[in-house]
């Protein structure tokens, strides 16, 4: 089939894939409970309709996965995978439309998940019943929805990378964000974390006598800065993704409204970690000076790079600080682990990918690293099945207050979740 046909067959599917995205909005899989089973469901009964073969697979019962199965007529597979739960919504009042209305409105799909990423996972759901109604297709093809992807994947793609569940010849990530019409760009990997937890302890009091003990919070508030000096530590990721960064950088700073602040800070991005602290807790009570305080850390690192250097340094920094009391504490990382995951530019699948996207935008495609982690990590890493990223979420929107897709990113996401199984050789 040509691609000119099968963009035909994609073209009006614009209702469609706004009211499944919509749909999937409505289902709350937030974390921290994540549960998927009322989103599967609602899968499972658009796939048992148009006459789908699927599965469900789940070690928790309340976190199960789906694979929609569509078979070719070779002996290739093509597997795609999405993720289906979500982070918290924060304050409602923050939203324009509620976080989980799946209001479609002004061309976009509104809600907590739409970009990140149901509106994906929508998209895949009408190429599998595109492909599904055909009389026969070259590729294989399974769709996985997948729980926990927010939390690591523990009962979602790892566990189903670990249990041999993935198999497959190469595998499309729908997460992260593709560039839209107009600025199309793949995956070639993700970044990695190297989080820490920043521990200080100190000496309880009563709250009317602060003298007589130690206080944790203070020493913590006092100690976060050090920590943050890791934005300063060059990263040691392989001299070949160096063009891939380059790229992305550019990306990013173009798809990013930009500040002098911003522009400074994206230059050196992905050759630095970046690092905030995200979680702070401490103290028991208002009369009582805390003994113990805690903060976490979110650190990303470029694909490639040592976690391990990452936070020997952090300790190096913390005992420089000259602060007492302090503790550091992180994953077990080995000497030779390294962070997220990464693609070669010059394989045939991302050449016949960006090909593909190239020709349904007419618009060259850009290679990128995704800022974010993603599902990847298991696919490439724990299955060992070359993944490279193509998502139809908006930049920036992804955790946010009013997250949103446009519909006009859906239908794409459709043509070319569509386009490339039909087309890939």
């Amino acid at each position: 089939m040509k691609l000119e046909q099968i963009i035909k067959l994609t073209e009006n599917t614009d209702n469609e894939v706004a009211e499944l995205c919509s749909g999937l909005v409505k289902f709350n899989s937030a974390h921290p409970d994540g549960f998927t089973d009322e989103t599967v469901a609602y899968i499972k009964k658009y796939l048992d309709k148009h006459g789908i073969e699927n599965e469900v697979h789940a070690k928790d019962p309340k976190k199960p996965n789906i694979v929609a199965r569509i078979k070719g007529t070779t002996d290739k597979k093509i597997i795609w995978v999405g993720h289906l739960d979500v982070v918290p919504e924060g304050k409602p009042e923050n939203w324009t439309y509620p976080p989980y209305s799946g209001e479609i409105a002004d061309k976009c799909v509104w809600g907590r998940g739409s970009s990140d990423m149901k509106g994906s996972c929508a998209a895949a759901m009408v190429s599998a019943r595109i492909l599904n109604e055909m009389d026969s297709i070259p590729n294989t093809v399974e769709y996985w929805f997948t729980s926990d992807e927010e939390i690591g994947g523990g009962a979602g793609a790892r566990w189903l990378a670990e249990t041999g569940r993935f198999k497959g010849d190469i595998c499309i990530i729908g997460d992260g964000n593709g560039g839209g019409p107009t600025a199309p760009s793949i995956d070639l990997g993700c970044k990695g974390g190297a989080g820490v937890k920043l521990i200080a302890r100190g000496r309880t009091a009563h709250g009317s006598t602060p003298y007589l003990g130690d206080n944790a919070i203070s020493k913590l508030i006092k100690a976060v800065p050090w920590v943050e000096k890791i934005n300063d530590f060059k990263l040691d990721f392989p001299d070949d993704l160096k063009p891939a960064v380059e790229g992305s950088i550019e990306y990013y700073k173009t798809a990013t409204p930009m500040t002098p602040e911003i522009d400074a800070a994206m230059e050196h991005n992905f050759y630095t970690p970046s690092v905030t602290c995200n979680i702070i807790n401490g103290g028991v009570k208002i009369n009582v000076v805390p003994d113990y305080a805690e903060a976490e850390f979110d650190i990303r690192i470029t694909p490639g790079s040592h976690p391990l250097r990452v936070v020997n340094r952090i300790k190096e920094l913390v005992k420089e600080s000259g602060i007492d009391g302090l503790e550091i504490t992180s994953r077990d990382h080995k000497p030779d682990d390294t962070a997220g995951y990464y693609e070669s530019p010059n394989s045939s699948f991302a050449d016949q990918f960006t090909d593909i996207i190239g020709k349904i935008t007419g618009i060259p495609v850009n290679m990128k690293i995704l800022t974010g982690g993603t599902d990847g990590i298991s696919t490439s890493k724990r299955a060992g099945i070359p993944s490279l990223g193509y998502g139809t979420s908006l930049t920036g929107q992804a955790h946010q207050p009013d997250e949103r897709v446009t519909v006009e990113n859906l239908v794409l996401g459709v043509k070319i979740f569509t386009a490339f199984p039909l087309l890939y050789k």
